[in-house]
């Protein structure tokens, strides 16, 4: 039957459109349909197990949490989500609970108003995709760009962060966060329920966490648009696609010059050498913590400090891309962070650094610092 009607509707458009107009006819079928082939193609490859996903690929995420990759997956189908967002939901399932259950969203408090309510991982799963559900409608209603970091940022602080941007006509950042943090734990602190965790809060900020989508993006390495060969020889010392932000530029701050750029990853990110060179020090400063300095070919030297420990020793060689330590809070350090230096001599002297992004395209700042 179905190849009755088949040949009888092939007639018919044979019969209408000609033969010439018919062979067009087919191959425009034939194309759009080899297009569709390819684009569900990439598709897949990204949605199975170690997919990229929009926000990356998952590092250092234990196996309980990637056991619930396909209960996660479920849920954003169900929920008319698309399940290119899967790692965002693994990585922020392991800032919360490590994959813990039941409530692995530690989601009781915003579903219930209690803690401890929830008794189910797919309890807890479902009201976590709901959630981003309901923040995603309310910034396309608020006319908020849309950003995963902001949409984590306000899952974290509550829906009210983002009418608090529009009234302020701010976007997400870490300043905004910061403000935002502050200004409700300066409100709320006479209860004793808020005490800071970290130093970045500064004993000001202390209502939710003003970093949680850095705290995410520890789980992730994102795709990032990185030729090895930049600048010709050098490349970020965050190295392998590793997300960081900057804190804090170069330039003149506090009444000193900040002699080079802060860079946040996440505490024990490898830090890397930017190019081939000789570690001309690599030893621990009141000042700049553990610190490696390292001369390369063409004159220029580059510091790294406030690491947590150190990789490398005075008179090695390393090689462009080679690890020389990891990210820390070491000296005289506010916070964890790699202090990234760029000098034209081995000294600590105003008149030999320069600005690292005339070396190389790091990111906006997010700070105003």
């Amino acid at each position: 039957m179905r190849g009755t009607v088949k040949r009888v509707l092939t007639k018919k458009v044979i019969a209408y459109v000609g033969i010439p107009g018919f062979i067009i006819f087919f191959l425009f079928i034939m194309i759009v349909a080899s297009v569709a082939m390819i684009l569900a193609d990439g598709s897949s490859k990204n949605q199975g197990p170690g997919g990229i996903g929009s926000c990356g690929q998952l590092v250092n995420v234990n196996d309980r949490v990637l056991g619930y990759r396909e209960t996660v997956e479920n849920e954003l189908i169900k929920q008319g989500v698309s399940t290119e967002f899967t790692t965002c939901f693994l990585a922020q399932m392991m800032q919360e609970s490590g994959g813990s259950p039941p409530d692995v969203f530690q989601a009781s408090e915003s579903k219930y108003g209690v803690i401890g309510a929830i008794q189910s991982a797919e309890e807890s799963i479902e009201h976590a995709v709901k959630r981003w559900v309901e923040i995603r409608q309310q910034m396309e209603n608020l006319e908020v760009p849309f950003s995963v970091e902001t949409l984590w940022q306000t899952y974290n602080f509550g829906s009210g962060y983002l009418n608090w941007l529009v009234q302020t006509s701010q976007v997400h950042s870490i300043d905004t966060a910061f403000e935002y943090s502050s200004m409700w734990y300066d409100k709320l602190k006479d209860q004793g329920i808020y005490k800071c965790h970290f130093p970045e809060q500064k004993n000001q900020a202390c209502y939710g966490d003003m970093l949680y989508p850095e705290h995410i993006k520890r789980y992730l390495i994102q795709n990032q648009n990185v030729d090895p060969d930049m600048k010709g020889d050098f490349q970020f010392p965050f190295a392998g696609g590793i997300s960081f932000v900057v804190t804090s530029d170069y330039g003149h701050r506090w009444g000193k010059l900040h002699a080079g750029i802060d860079l946040v990853a996440y505490r024990g990110a490898p830090v890397s050498s930017i190019g081939d060179g000789k570690v001309v020090a690599a030893n621990l400063s009141e000042s700049y913590g553990n610190m490696v300095t390292i001369q390369h070919p063409n004159g220029l030297f580059t510091r790294y400090a406030h690491m947590d420990s150190i990789t490398v020793s005075e008179g090695q060689e390393v090689k462009k891309g080679q690890q020389i330590g990891v990210q820390g809070n070491t000296g005289n350090s506010t916070g964890t962070h790699l202090h990234f230096e760029v000098r034209r001599g081995n000294d600590f002297g105003q008149g030999t650094s320069f600005d690292p992004r005339d070396l190389l395209p790091f990111p906006p700042s997010q700070s105003k610092n």
